[in-house]
């Protein structure tokens, strides 16, 4: 094939990403990007109450008077539940595992770690701690479905969970876009929107 083809896709993943070690579950250049943040942390003065954050973290639907700010870092919080669960289900069963197991596919599963820890980061700079919480009963078995159907059926299970998903938190985010915690900000820390870009899924 061509650069326009899986192989320039390829190509194109190992430039962004570096080299990709399966069994320590790293990415070369993400590292490298999340040593940057941890010699330069973003941290926000708002006071959020840890108790109310981790009392609605488990339930389904936050208890009323949760203020917007709370919500945001809920979602936040939230937003990668099922994902998690697929990429911890496939890696049991050793989907990705093996010689002959394209190397796009071991790069997704790494990407999908250091989404978790960038999210992880997100609610470290409010200084809350991140918890894993198992999705609901039924987007589990979604999750499974995606998981063991063969590549192909379940294509059309994951590609319209990621396209609603992307949507649903553009939409969020844009809405929520005051809970930034530009301001106030530490004095040190860039603002969390112009410290540094993450690289991008």
């Amino acid at each position: 094939m061509n650069e326009t083809g899986i192989e320039g896709y390829r190509h194109y993943l190992a430039r962004r990403d570096g080299d990709a070690d399966l069994l320590n579950r790293r990415l070369a250049s993400r590292e490298e990007f999340f040593a940057g943040l941890a010699a330069d942390p973003v941290r926000s003065k708002h006071h959020i109450d840890r108790k109310v954050f981790a009392r609605n973290l488990r339930r389904r639907r936050p208890e009323p008077g949760v203020d917007r700010r709370m919500l945001f870092l809920l979602a936040t919080a939230k937003l990668n539940q099922a994902e998690r669960f697929g990429v911890g289900l496939g890696e049991a069963y050793g989907n990705n595992s093996g010689d002959d197991v394209p190397p796009e596919r071991v790069y997704m599963e790494l990407e999908e770690h250091y989404h978790t820890r960038l999210l992880a980061y997100v609610l470290d700079i409010f200084g809350l701690p991140f918890q894993v919480v198992a999705p609901p009963l039924v987007m589990r078995q979604f999750v499974k479905i995606a998981v063991f159907l063969p590549e192909r059926m379940s294509f059309m299970f994951v590609g319209a969970a990621e396209m609603a998903a992307a949507s649903c938190f553009t939409s969020y985010a844009a809405s929520e876009s005051s809970c930034s915690p530009t301001s106030p900000r530490s004095p040190r820390g860039s603002s969390a929107s112009t410290a540094r870009s993450s690289p991008t899924k």
